[in-house]
């Protein structure tokens, strides 16, 4: 019952994760980009984007770990089949997705606030009363000019994910 649990835990997370990651880029990046999407409605959901990061940063990797002591053990199975080269992928994808979403949205944080700190942004991330002061803070097309290499790249990495996950589902022998 606990690996079952472990599994829609781990499942749900991940779905929620790459589909949120793939909704900023397809629905709000290009209209921020042009300008369609105000300020104010890019940066909370790329805020948004980085809530759901950090909540499946926790959830992910406890299900993972806890299926993989479940699943490959001797630890060995993981570098000596093809299904462990799989998870191995999968949690490499994972870190990296992480590393990039949050490197995305302090940079933009950064556009309005240069000076904040890497321990005062991992506490607030960005939330859209960071964007206090009127004329002087960017717009949303530099705020998606800034963070479109990041969350290019996030997207990427969230179809990669998606592809492994569905390989480890049926597709990957042993």
């Amino acid at each position: 019952m606990l690996l079952t649990t472990a599994f829609v835990f781990h499942v749900l997370s991940g779905a929620l994760w790459t589909g949120a990651t793939l909704y900023v880029v397809y629905a709000t990046l290009p209209r921020a980009a042009d300008g369609t999407l105000g300020r104010e409605a890019f940066v909370d959901a790329a805020h948004r984007l980085l809530m759901v990061t950090r909540w499946t940063g926790v959830v992910l990797p406890v299900t993972g770990a806890y299926m993989i002591w479940r699943l490959y053990a001797p630890l060995e199975a993981l570098a000596t089949t093809r299904r462990g080269w799989a998870v191995l992928a999968m949690l490499s994808l994972w870190g990296v997705m992480n590393g990039v979403v949050e490197l995305g949205v302090l940079r933009m944080r950064r556009e309005v606030d240069p000076n904040v700190g890497w321990g005062r942004y991992m506490a607030e991330g960005f939330p859209v009363d960071r964007l206090a002061g009127g004329a002087s803070v960017p717009g949303s097309a530099r705020l998606a000019s800034v963070a479109r290499p990041y969350l290019l790249a996030s997207s990427v990495l969230a179809v990669l994910l998606l592809v492994d996950a569905a390989l480890l589902a049926g597709g990957v022998p042993g």
